[in-house]
């Protein structure tokens, strides 16, 4: 009886082989995902998957392979945590990628996790909070500050670009001096070799006004930069540091936004993307169409160019003109 207890307390050799294999698979998957994702999409699925790993701790659970009733708990646990959905949702994609590069049942594809999903939609506000959009009108009021230190001719010149380009963040500081194109009138084009809905990398034109062109000659020519990255940090002493990073565009945009004197709670809104939705605001109210208006921030669809215009798009909606034929305005 002794020998049969003592037996049982050893793992399977089957399992123990599963287990070696998923680790195998998982790394596999892991050394190839370097080559094939940006750094900013591995740096998120390490940030969920940490999050869901915590969670297994507390709850002394095996995270891979994870179950759906442990999966449907971590909703609820990240719900009572007050994350929005489509960061719940996030953590789902996450938790199901890494159990199919383990070569694992993907627990999120089951009716526990679809009806946990489907229960926090109905419980939760589905709505995210938008970006503070940056307007030409706003922008051409800060051009208007006369440029005395070298980081005010980076500041005009990126805003100016980031606006012409309707670049994301991580767009904007990988722009390079020497995909720059100038044309005869005096505009320009800049190539944006990779983005978030172009992974292979093929590229895309975007297009640089006359005025945006002048900003970045004065940028480059008070730099000295002439060739690599556009846009660099700027030192204490007025001294270029090392290429941008994603985040201080935001910084530098909220400092425009301080300096338009925008209350407290509109500057904490502004982000690295707020040109972007500013820009997509201008466009849809100037009547631009909508593929147009897609075309010009590289959108594959219409979902996030009609969000960030909805308040244009319900000015010259069905009911607004026929406010205005009815004398109702």
């Amino acid at each position: 009886m002794a020998r049969a207890a003592k037996a049982k307390a050893v793992p399977p050799v089957s399992t123990q082989a599963s287990a070696t294999q998923t680790s195998h698979a998982l790394l596999r998957w892991t050394e190839l995902a370097q080559r094939a994702y940006s750094a900013n999409t591995l740096r998120a699925w390490r940030f969920d998957w940490a999050e869901f790993m915590g969670f297994c701790a507390r709850v002394r659970s095996p995270a891979l392979p994870a179950t759906p009733d442990l999966v449907r708990a971590f909703i609820h646990d990240r719900i009572a945590a007050g994350k929005k959905p489509a960061t719940i949702r996030r953590y789902m994609a996450t938790i199901a990628r890494a159990h199919r590069s383990a070569k694992l049942s993907d627990p999120t594809d089951s009716e526990e996790v679809r009806l946990g999903i489907k229960a926090m939609g109905r419980t939760l506000p589905a709505r995210q909070r938008q970006a503070r959009g940056l307007t030409w009108e706003e922008i051409a009021r800060y051009l208007t500050v006369r440029p005395e230190l070298l980081r005010d001719h980076r500041d005009r010149a990126l805003v100016a670009t980031a606006y012409d380009t309707m670049c994301r963040r991580e767009e904007l500081v990988n722009l390079r001096i020497e995909d720059i194109d100038v044309q005869a009138d005096g505009s320009g084009t800049i190539l944006i070799r990779r983005s978030k809905t172009d992974p292979r990398g093929e590229g895309a034109v975007a297009y640089l006004s006359a005025l945006t062109m002048t900003l970045l000659k004065s940028w480059l020519s008070n730099s000295g930069l002439h060739s690599g990255p556009l846009f660099y940090a700027i030192g204490a002493k007025q001294t270029l540091r090392e290429p941008l990073r994603p985040a201080a565009v935001g910084a530098t945009l909220k400092r425009i936004g301080l300096w338009l004197r925008l209350p407290p709670d509109q500057v904490a809104a502004i982000s690295g993307h707020s040109t972007r939705v500013g820009a997509a605001q201008d466009l849809l109210a100037l009547n631009i169409d909508l593929a147009a208006v897609m075309q010009s921030g590289r959108w594959k669809d219409t979902r996030m160019p009609m969000r960030y215009g909805e308040m244009a798009l319900a000015r010259r909606s069905g009911m607004a003109r026929a406010a205005k034929a009815q004398g109702r305005t």
